[in-house]
């Protein structure tokens, strides 16, 4: 066995040492570094969608897709059955509202109608024979009571007769009983002939009287409503117009609703066209409009825009407008013609107000000023911009002050913005 010298074995206490010490360092190190708190994230970016207020150029000489349609377009169909009889126009006609297009077998309806009149011209006669007694029954219930006076005087003296034989003893018990009874029995006759009478002089009794009257409402109700079938039973046009489609062939039995004709009218054609939100507040303030047509090359059209949508769609984010165009004599815009439409705007167009979405307003909570985000174009921040607004239009809410035409205001989630927050303006080609 090998003998340490003392030597060593300080050397190797000297070694241990040394290593104890570097693996408490170490220990305090990789507690240093579990400690620390993590490197912060940057904020995300946040989209945000935003419309450029008031730029003209922004629509006008863009073109946007639409298709013909007539202004006013139904397809007519009965509201009764019945076997047809007549149907005078074909695909191609021309009508004229109120022109006659189709009809229905009106024999069932005409029978109906008569036998509607005849349960209330009798109902009515019911009421007035109760509401007032005829001469001829006033003088038999007068009679009755005369004659009901009659026996009862005739009773009386019978019973006075026999009361005087009965004190004298003359007569029986009995036989007085008998003519009580019959001085009674006809008392109680003309007390009942005389109660008819006052009947029949004032009329029947007013809860009689109320139901007849109630029934003869319901059977002018159903005059009323044999009337209406029977006018059903004749299908006009509701407007001036063709027929572009003819669906039934005459002497076929039709049912309620179905249709028999369309009816469209073509004096005036509409092109819906789709515009998106970012350009929508610009709509008002367009001139008049130019539209061209695919199967008319080389041929413009001026027409008006009539109607804008209030509500944008969920997923393309546009809002439909309506275009009338008064239709020329040549050449003639059928429906369905696809084409595009382009906005003129007035040259001397001097309005101030900018129009933004309802959505782009919001109120400080500080001092209750209304108030939109501006994002910048060149670093993407937004900041908070007191503004003054005015009318509520079409196009959106007019504001008079606080914003220049070019810039960019955010239309959507402004309540979860804050100030010089980093965005990503969601800029669509309509821009």
């Amino acid at each position: 066995m090998t003998k340490i010298s003392k030597s060593q074995i300080v050397a190797i206490r000297s070694v241990s040492f040394q290593l104890r010490n570097v693996m408490w360092i170490a220990c305090f190190a990789i507690s240093l570094v579990g400690c620390a708190e993590p490197a912060a994230r940057p904020e995300p970016v946040r989209p945000v969608r935003a419309i450029k207020v008031g730029d003209l150029n922004a629509i006008e000489g863009r073109a946007f897709p639409g298709r013909a349609n007539s202004k006013d377009e139904v397809d007519l169909s009965f509201q009764v059955s019945g076997p047809l009889i007549a149907v005078p126009v074909d695909v191609g006609s021309n009508v004229k509202a109120g022109d006659i297009v189709a009809t229905i077998d009106p024999r069932d309806f005409d029978e109906a109608l008569e036998s509607a009149e005849s349960n209330l011209a009798r109902s009515r006669a019911n009421l007035l024979a109760m509401e007032k007694a005829r001469p001829e029954e006033i003088k038999r219930l007068q009679a009755e009571v005369a004659r009901a006076d009659a026996s009862r005087k005739q009773a009386e003296a019978e019973y006075t007769r026999t009361k005087g034989l009965y004190d004298k003893g003359a007569t029986t018990k009995s036989e007085l009983d008998i003519n009580i009874a019959r001085k009674e029995r006809t008392a109680a006759e003309l007390l009942s002939a005389q109660e008819a009478l006052n009947i029949g002089l004032r009329g029947e009794r007013k809860e009689d009287l109320d139901a007849k009257r109630a029934e003869i409402r319901a059977l002018e109700s159903a005059v009323e409503v044999a009337k209406n079938q029977k006018a059903y039973s004749v299908l006009k046009a509701p407007f001036d117009g063709r027929i572009a489609a003819r669906y039934i062939d005459n002497f076929q039995t039709v049912q309620a609703k179905e249709p028999i004709v369309r009816v469209i009218d073509i004096s005036k054609i509409e092109v819906t066209v789709q515009i998106p939100e970012s350009l929508i507040s610009l709509v008002p303030r367009v001139k008049k409009a130019i539209c061209r047509f695919d199967a008319l090359p080389n041929q413009e059209f001026t027409g008006q825009v009539t109607k804008i949508g209030l509500e944008a769609s969920t997923t393309t984010r546009t809002y439909p407008v309506t275009v009338q165009i008064d239709q020329p004599d040549k050449p003639r815009i059928l429906p369905g013609m696809a084409g595009t439409v382009r906005g003129v705007f007035d040259a001397g167009d001097t309005e101030t107000a900018l129009l933004v979405p309802p959505s782009a307003v919001f109120t400080a909570e500080d001092d209750q000023q209304a108030c939109v985000w501006v994002v910048n174009a060149d670093d993407e921040k937004v900041s908070r911009r007191p503004v003054k607004t005015d009318k509520l239009t079409t196009g959106g809410i007019a504001v008079v002050e606080g914003l220049k035409t070019g810039e960019w205001v955010v239309t959507a989630g402004v309540n979860s913005l804050r100030e010089g927050q980093q965005v990503k303006l969601q800029k669509t080609e309509s821009h």
